[in-house]
């Protein structure tokens, strides 16, 4: 399977400011984890948006 949206679970420090920024709503902060998730990256707009709002650099776009 190819991967659109790739986050590193083991960086990512939940602060949601990938979530907010995007429009297409495709990302979420996981209730169990804390970390953000991804619910349908076929939506992705490919922007990269997520990846420059992230101050952690834990969200990658293919």
């Amino acid at each position: 399977m190819n991967k659109i949206v790739l986050i590193n679970g083991s960086l990512c420090i939940g602060c949601g400011k990938c979530v907010e920024l995007c429009p297409e709503k495709i990302l979420y902060i996981d209730s169990a984890s804390k970390k953000c998730k991804v619910s349908d990256e076929s939506a992705c707009d490919k922007r990269r948006g997520c990846e420059r709002v992230c101050p952690v650099k834990a969200i990658k776009i293919k």
